[in-house]
């Protein structure tokens, strides 16, 4: 084929249609995104339920079922253990294989049939992205330590590449974490926690709430407080009792 052939097919390919939209649109579309973390039974999940419908969870712990009478119309999908019940035996490779089919699955639907998708918990899916790449991409054993780090740079990013589908899909997201507490050295704990997850994740996400239980006269308050917002920074540190989205979205008006 001759260069000016050549030039002339290519003159000839449609050119990708590009639209700017404004940021109001943009932001009325996206919903929020949210990281959930704290300490077992501090009402990460209930918070994470209580989201626009329809909601969808992708349950790596199942946690949600026990809220079944408060939130019947979720719709839950237990990727870990499919084929026993034994936590024991559960494979994290296949695990996150099932993780992935998950989120393509969420991606695909149409953004008017998705209200909120929930990954509970994402400290798994963290765990679960190691052990998938040390077994398919460095062909070693899930115990094998990773030899450079940019070993560990790769796994990062097959942890992100499906959370950025969700997070790019038109609808909320939350997603909950363990609580790690934070040692300024050895033997030395610092009193702080951060969440269990691969530590770029919060710089993806729009806001980060830390859940707390507390007893104020004898009675059991859900708390979260506010570690991050990026819609306003004057919101830092605020608690919030017994937290949902909508109370979020007030504060956020």
């Amino acid at each position: 084929m001759s260069w000016d052939k050549q030039k002339e097919e290519v003159k000839e390919q449609p050119k990708q249609k590009i639209e700017f939209k404004s940021l109001s649109e943009a932001k009325e579309n996206r919903g929020i995104k949210v990281l959930s973390y704290g300490n077992f039974s501090t009402g990460k999940t209930h918070f994470a339920l209580s989201s626009d419908k329809p909601v969808f969870i992708i349950d790596t712990e199942n946690g949600a079922s026990p809220l079944a009478d408060k939130f019947p119309d979720a719709k839950v999908l237990n990727i870990a253990n499919n084929d026993d019940n034994s936590v024991e035996e559960k494979d994290e490779v296949k695990n996150f294989d099932n993780y992935l089919a998950a989120v393509d699955y969420l991606t695909a639907l149409p953004d008017s049939e998705v209200g909120t998708v929930v990954i509970d918990s994402i400290s798994d899916i963290w765990e679960w992205a190691q052990a998938y790449g040390k077994v398919k991409i460095f062909k070693i054993r899930p115990e094998d330590r990773l030899k450079q780090q940019w070993d560990w740079a790769i796994i990062s990013k097959l942890y992100l590449k499906p959370l950025k589908k969700l997070i790019n899909k038109n609808c909320n997201l939350i997603i909950t974490a363990r609580e790690n507490e934070v040692y300024d050295g050895p033997g030395k704990p610092s009193g702080r926690y951060e969440p269990k997850c691969q530590k770029k994740t919060p710089f993806w996400m729009d806001m980060v709430l830390y859940h707390e239980v507390r007893f104020i006269n004898k009675q059991i308050q859900f708390q979260a407080s506010i570690k991050k917002c990026r819609h306003n920074g004057m919101l830092l540190g605020k608690t919030i009792n017994d937290p949902s989205l909508d109370k979020i979205k007030v504060m956020l008006e």
